[in-house]
């Protein structure tokens, strides 16, 4: 299994936070435009549990079902993590007054969870979570919450 360079480009092509604390467009997403409401969400235990169980979910389904392509699953999220770390991260810079280190754990993680999502999305069922946190990056817009109980409910976006 390798990781897209298609993939890969798309991350390095991410208009990064052109757009937050503006309002925005997109369907099913609570949209929030105070930076402090923006900090209260992504430090949340609650949107830290939430994308931990789309990842979960990842793992999960490629055990149970795909289990010789899950052996190379650690190896491929490894060198994910060297590609954003290598290809991405430097052209990220953090617009808020959230402490860095937070923000860039996050990003990190929406980023490495996506790559190994595209990855095996031939593999997966249809609702690729990571992707959709993509998509918001990609119309300059941080993923930071989740309104409800998961997969219920919906994105909170800044």
């Amino acid at each position: 299994m390798e990781i897209s360079r298609t993939a890969v480009d798309r991350l390095q092509n991410i208009p990064w936070f052109v757009n937050i604390g503006r309002g925005g467009y997109l369907n099913d997403i609570k949209n929030i435009t105070a930076e402090s409401d923006f900090i209260s969400h992504i430090t949340s235990v609650h949107w830290e549990d939430v994308t931990l169980q789309a990842s979960n979910v990842i793992t999960g389904y490629l055990a149970k079902r795909q289990s010789s392509k899950y052996q190379c699953f650690n190896g491929l999220v490894r060198k994910a993590k060297e590609i954003i770390d290598i290809e991405i991260m430097p052209i990220i810079k953090n617009p808020t007054t959230l402490d860095d280190d937070i923000l860039i754990n996050n990003v990190k993680w929406d980023l490495v969870s996506f790559l190994a999502e595209e990855t095996y999305k031939a593999y997966l069922p249809n609702e690729r979570f990571f992707e959709r946190l993509t998509v918001i990056y990609e119309n300059g817009h941080i993923p930071c919450g989740w309104e409800g109980q998961w997969p219920s409910g919906r994105l909170v976006i800044y």
